[in-house]
């Protein structure tokens, strides 16, 4: 039952933290049977936690462990399935770290004789790059050898998914998820046969070259949403057989694939312009700014917004009241704690899962002492209800601040969207000369 209890609580807190989890090709998604996904790992505990939440199937994780080296810890990461494994440095000299690991990864492949799903991290550790790290070969070796005891009949399927985060620091961000084509292993029994070593390295390799184009794909979304509309206007700039204008869209990601190796800087600089603008255009309303035609900004939800921000605001102060010290309390906390973005998430959800009850908690004892403790028993019972509401109230306001600057914008500025466009083609103009040169490169042709 406790198990069952934070599981619940935590997954709901997650969803909290961040309510815009995006899911691209899921009709990838194995339904059933045994499974491996491979992830890049940006946001320590929380992106094991987040493929869960997303997912709703059981899904066992690799996790280090000191996580299970107190009562608490154990039973948490026992109720999301985790599994430890051991590292050298965490154990200390003549502990025997190899064996305890086998253990692990024996447990592995025993859960993926039973369908259960495995999510593994290859890099090794959660890091803040744009890129993946060289990965280790634990996953490699847990699918072969779980294929291998199996006979290579197991049907194990390799899923990669790639992470983003919109902005990891900040609650209420948006959170993306690429989830990649399902690939087998069974073509390397042979291989595996002759050389164990040789397989593995191998199957790495694959998973590299899966796995990072995803995380590529990921964490230039904006870019790679219009890329689209950027083909077209390369193309209209290219003397192309029709062969060659089929061709061309994969040809354009190959060239920003290949950009991202050579020079990641001027990548992050053409995705960080893209992103403003998809982001001035979000703000106006627009939820698609790579359209043809940049569509009227919505207008509609204006009154309602002022007539529901209204009515909710006692409600949203009372709220606002109960939670914003505790609220406030986690932030500075997890960063009194640690300067590192990878973990800080992990962190703030801690402190805030411990924190705001505790200020609930104190309120209702205050209610109790000088209103009488039905009084303080009903103010805990409707805390999480107030503050919850004093959180939506504040994004509304924020939607209905961003709604009177577009309205504005429309009225006073009718040559908005005019300048908007001749901005997107200011960000294409630079796709394409990167294209362009790009192109002319053998290699990237190839």
């Amino acid at each position: 039952m406790l198990r069952r209890f934070i599981r619940w609580v935590v997954l709901a807190l997650l969803r909290l933290y961040y309510p815009r989890i995006e899911v691209e090709g899921r009709e990838h998604l194995p339904a059933s049977g045994p499974v491996i996904f491979v992830l890049n790992h940006p946001n320590g505990l929380l992106d094991p936690l987040l493929l869960i939440a997303t997912l709703q199937r059981p899904v066992a994780f690799l996790a280090k462990n000191t996580f299970f080296n107190n009562p608490l810890g154990r039973v948490a990461m026992e109720a999301f399935g985790a599994l430890p494994v051991y590292r050298q440095r965490d154990a200390g000299s003549g502990a025997d770290t190899q064996a305890q690991n086998e253990r692990t990864f024996a447990e592995c492949r025993a859960r993926l004789r039973r369908g259960v799903a495995l999510a593994l991290f290859p890099e090794g550790t959660t890091h803040s790059e744009p890129r993946l790290l060289e990965l280790r070969t634990g996953a490699a070796r847990i699918a072969l050898s779980a294929e291998a005891a199996s006979d290579w009949q197991l049907g194990l399927q390799v899923v990669p998914i790639g992470l983003w985060y919109e902005d990891k620091r900040i609650f209420r961000s948006s959170v993306l998820l690429i989830v990649g084509q399902p690939f087998t292993i069974a073509a390397q029994q042979a291989l595996h046969a002759a050389d164990v070593e040789a397989a593995v390295d191998a199957t790495t390799a694959r998973i590299a070259r899966r796995l990072g184009a995803l995380v590529f794909q990921a964490s230039n979304a904006d870019l790679l949403r219009g890329l689209p509309i950027m083909v077209e206007w390369t193309i209209g700039h290219l003397a192309l057989s029709e062969r060659e204008r089929r061709e061309q869209p994969a040809r354009v990601l190959a060239a920003y694939n290949q950009l991202a190796q050579e020079n990641p800087p001027q990548l992050a600089a053409l995705a960080a312009q893209s992103q403003r603008y998809a982001r001035t255009l979000r703000m106006l309303g627009i939820a698609d700014p790579w359209s043809p035609a940049l569509p009227a900004a919505r207008r509609t939800r204006f009154v309602a917004l002022a007539l529901l921000l209204l009515l909710s605001l006692p409600i949203a102060l009372a709220g606002l009241v109960l939670s914003y010290i505790p609220y406030r309390l986690g932030g500075i906390t997890a960063g009194r704690l640690t300067a590192e973005d990878q973990v800080l998430g992990t962190i703030k959800l801690i402190a805030g899962m411990v924190l705001v009850p505790v200020g609930w908690i104190g309120w209702a004892l205050l209610a109790g002492l000088n209103f009488g403790w039905l009084w303080g028993g009903l103010l805990l019972l409707t805390a999480p209800i107030l503050s919850y509401i004093a959180l939506r109230w504040s994004e509304l306001w924020r939607e209905f601040r961003t709604s009177i600057a577009a309205s504005w914008l429309r009225i006073f500025r009718p040559d908005l969207s005019a300048q908007l466009l001749d901005r997107r083609e200011a960000v294409a103009a630079q796709a394409i000369t990167t294209v362009l040169r790009l192109n002319d490169d053998p290699a990237v042709a190839e």
